[in-house]
């Protein structure tokens, strides 16, 4: 059995376009939906969940969800929803913005970069809003997702304001109301082969040697934890490598070092396994992150 860093075709890793302002909003209801797979990305997602949807993991918890509840979720930290079968009438309505964004719309008088990741780093993602807030937080997405790309200095400052009107909503409910506590999950050997995963990826992880772990077969190993989390497990832990190496891309470290750390034994692994989730060469995507941190 090969090590898991050699397994087959992964998903891409999502980013905010280049040409974005550093934002962008999203509403939709469909009427029949199926749960995407556990993901990551490189700026906040302020989410929220209006209606249609049961189950919200991220890491290693599991949430169950009601209509009017907000999520945060800062970069990098892996989630998606948990569903089994389709959704109906699945409305929900987000906020996708760029750390840099973030810290700019603080006027260099609070740093909301830091406090949003302070909150995340104490397991508080998820708020409950009441239906008038929920509907006021929604209609500002939709006016910035009517807006798209601001073309003018005074679009942008529209957009601006508008998001931080949306951001006070959220600050007033998140000091507000208590935490909603994550629930036990249903497929417990899932979440425990989760759990695991999580804390060792960085290390060399078979699929035998998970299944011995965890007292299960391969086979069952393989089909439920695609299942559970819509990957297969060597596509969930190179995708966990390639998050971290992204995470710790703009360090003084090396690009080896960093593909060492992130639990790549040789370089070519890791330039290939990067340039198939990000679009880039490490060296390119480093030298783009630090522009961009440079140029706010």
């Amino acid at each position: 059995m090969k090590e898991v860093q050699n397994g087959p075709k992964i998903s891409p890793l999502t980013t905010l376009p280049s040409d974005s302002p550093g934002f962008e909003a999203f509403h939709a209801c469909d009427d029949s939906m199926r749960s995407w797979e556990y993901h990551s990305h490189d700026f906040y997602e302020l989410y929220i969940h209006v209606k249609g949807a049961q189950y919200f993991c991220i890491d290693n918890d599991r949430y169950q969800l009601e209509p009017n509840v907000f999520i945060l979720l800062p970069p990098f930290c892996m989630h998606g929803l948990a569903q089994s079968g389709f959704m109906k009438d699945y409305e929900r309505a987000y906020l996708n913005l760029s750390s840099e964004m973030l810290r700019e719309l603080g006027c260099g008088r609070i740093d909301l970069d830091s406090l949003f990741r302070s909150y995340s780093s104490h397991g508080k993602h998820m708020f409950q809003l009441t239906e008038e807030e929920s509907e006021r937080c929604v209609a500002v997405l939709d006016s910035l997702q009517a807006a798209h790309k601001p073309s003018t200095p005074n679009e942008l400052f529209r957009c601006c304001s508008e998001i931080i009107s949306f951001l006070s909503i959220l600050c007033d409910v998140i000091t507000r109301s208590e935490t909603i506590s994550a629930v036990t999950a249903p497929n417990t050997v899932m979440q425990q082969v989760l759990t695991y995963i999580n804390s060792n990826y960085t290390q060399p992880i078979t699929m035998s040697d998970l299944a011995h772990r965890f007292n299960i077969s391969v086979s069952y190993l393989s089909h439920e934890f695609s299942r559970y989390t819509r990957r297969s497990v060597y596509d969930y832990i190179l995708y966990r490598r390639i998050m971290l190496a992204r995470e710790m891309i703009t360090s003084p470290l090396s690009l080896n070092s960093i593909a060492y750390q992130c639990g790549f034994n040789d370089y070519s692994n890791f330039l290939r396994s990067f340039n198939k989730l990000v679009g880039m060469t490490p060296r390119a995507y480093r030298d783009a992150r630090r522009n961009q941190t440079a140029s706010h």
